[in-house]
């Protein structure tokens, strides 16, 4: 196997036609770069590059930056990209041997997303990672704000808050019907279990779509795309402002139960 390899996985990229050329400009110089350094000085055949494009459930390998480009354009929707620059003997000996450059650009699967560099020359492979890096994340969004951990929590927290309130509203209107001893409580313990079961489902749901909002790597084309990045930022903007006025009014109806129950 090559003597050093260096990977890396993307997070929150939006891939454009120009970060495609850009990656395809660092390729050929990385390529040209290997080409140097051999002692017989072979031709430029001793390396392929090449490009997997995905969309609207169809794949193509093209091998130029033009026929990549007319693809990415012509997509409704691009699922996953793959680009490769390969050496003779990586492709002959299946990676065991050689140097090879790969960069996977997955909208589907966020732990598909990496870039991936191995050679026997252990300054191409740096040099390589620091090119390739710097340019991958010069294109970085936000969107992993709406994926942390801590947007996790404040979900859950108002998750259970709702579903808290939701109980006791439910009891309080329920409980005087019951003809039982403890009728509220066991009215809100009642809705309560309903609650938790159904959350456990609703939550799964949200973060599917959040995910699907702002996804970890995007693949934005100005003329078909922007209709979507309109659509998130509005969502966005809506969502902060609705989330703070129902937390206002939960806390609120909150206070008048706590005021009811202790009289």
């Amino acid at each position: 196997m090559p003597h050093f390899l260096l990977d890396k996985r993307l997070l929150n990229v939006t891939v454009t036609e120009e970060l495609l050329v850009s990656l395809n400009t660092l390729f050929e110089s990385r390529w040209h770069q290997a080409l140097k350094k051999e002692e017989n000085k072979p031709d430029k055949d001793n390396f392929l590059l090449s490009y997997v494009i995905r969309f609207d459930e169809k794949g193509y390998k093209v091998f130029s930056i033009e026929e990549l480009l007319k693809h990415f354009n012509e997509g409704k929707k691009i699922e996953r990209i793959i680009c490769t620059l390969e050496s003779f003997e990586s492709i002959k000996t299946n990676r065991q041997n050689g140097s090879v450059v790969e960069i996977r650009l997955d909208s589907q699967d966020q732990n598909s997303c990496f870039l991936t560099i191995s050679s026997n020359d252990n300054s191409w492979v740096d040099t390589s990672y620091s090119e390739f890096t710097n340019a991958i994340f010069s294109h970085k969004n936000f969107n992993g704000i709406a994926r942390n951990e801590w947007t996790s929590l404040l979900i859950q927290i108002f998750g259970v808050s709702l579903g808290f309130l939701l109980s006791l509203w439910a009891a309080t209107k329920i409980s005087p019907s019951l003809n039982v001893e403890n009728s509220f409580i066991i009215s809100f313990l009642f809705f309560l279990l309903i609650f938790s079961n159904t959350w456990t489902y609703l939550n799964r749901k949200l973060f599917e779509w959040i995910n699907r909002l702002f996804p970890n790597l995007k693949f934005y084309r100005p003329q078909k795309d922007r209709l979507h990045w309109l659509i998130q930022a509005t969502i966005g903007g809506i969502s902060s402002v609705l989330a703070l006025y129902i937390l206002n009014l939960l806390f609120t109806y909150l206070k008048n139960i706590v005021e009811q129950l202790s009289k």
